[in-house]
């Protein structure tokens, strides 16, 4: 039997990682949320897919154009509008371009054989090229960002579309300590608790608590895929003299999408990085 790739979707993970409008938030005790954040209607196909081992899926800009399910650890399967599924074993990841994307330069009718193709292979000069990229993408259909774009190449034919980690959110638990806010490098020193603002994420209760550098925070916080959303419910009362926690309070309101490479946590905004955060020392 052959053997399987060992890289997981963490793995490509890292290999990928490469504005926010000012909107104030009530600092006080009695904030309130009237519902809990939502997950993405993909939710229930997702689950199905990470049961059967799926780890990234794509789709084009038109949802019924083509999609794509990756197992990284065995095989693509591309399903066009029109013409056979193809399917190809996973191949080793390369580095693409030079903004941190990845090719998967695989040959068609390597990897299991598609249901519409049960009694033949593809003939094994077929190839499939899978370009994942690290820019956000919109879906025209649904108005959501995407945080991969996805390009694929067969045959002469090319396609455009977006892409998800759809285990992503796994990765999100643990303590994470700002490193970078809107481009800038942040210091312990810049904060009234020369402290680091912090997040500490549990999904499996969908709880965030953390620190903006000079007051505590609680909320709820709720994650599918690569998408993210954060809803800070109370704030303690220390009034603080730096600016900067209304920046922060109403960035971490508006993120949407989340990357997480190599130590590195990513949140984006409009598709912008806005917050890089690191595993807070212990």
């Amino acid at each position: 039997m052959k053997q399987r790739n060992l890289l997981s979707a963490a793995g490509l993970a890292l290999i990928l990682l490469g504005s926010c409008e000012r909107a104030a938030l009530p600092l006080t005790h009695s904030t309130t949320v009237k519902t809990k954040s939502t997950l993405l209607p993909e939710s229930s196909v997702w689950t199905e897919k990470r049961r059967a081992g799926i780890d990234f899926v794509a789709a084009g800009i038109t949802p019924s154009e083509w999609s794509m399910d990756v197992d990284f650890s065995k095989q693509i399967v591309f399903k066009p509008l029109s013409g056979s599924t193809l399917v190809a074993d996973m191949p080793k990841p390369q580095p693409s371009g030079k903004n941190s994307g990845v090719l998967l330069d695989a040959r068609v009718g390597t990897g299991l054989v598609a249901a519409s193709n049960k009694k033949n292979y593809l003939p094994k000069n077929n190839r499939i090229k899978v370009f994942i990229e690290p820019t956000v993408t919109r879906d025209n259909l649904t108005g959501r960002l995407y945080a991969y774009t996805v390009r694929v190449e067969n045959n002469g034919r090319k396609y455009v579309g977006y892409g998800a980690f759809i285990k992503g959110s796994d990765r999100l638990n643990g303590t994470w300590a700002l490193e970078t806010f809107k481009g800038q490098r942040v210091r312990p020193g810049q904060f009234p608790n020369n402290a680091l603002p912090e997040l500490t994420i549990n999904l499996e209760g969908n709880e965030v608590e953390g620190s903006t550098g000079c007051n505590k925070l609680k909320g709820e916080v709720s994650a599918e895929g690569d998408h993210v959303k954060f809803v800070v419910k109370t704030t303690t009362n220390k009034k603080c003299s730096n600016p900067f926690e209304e920046d922060y309070l109403a960035a971490l309101a508006q993120t949407t999408l989340f990357r997480i490479g190599k130590d590195r946590l990513t949140l984006l905004v409009d598709g912008q990085y806005v917050l890089t955060m690191k595993p807070a020392e212990k």
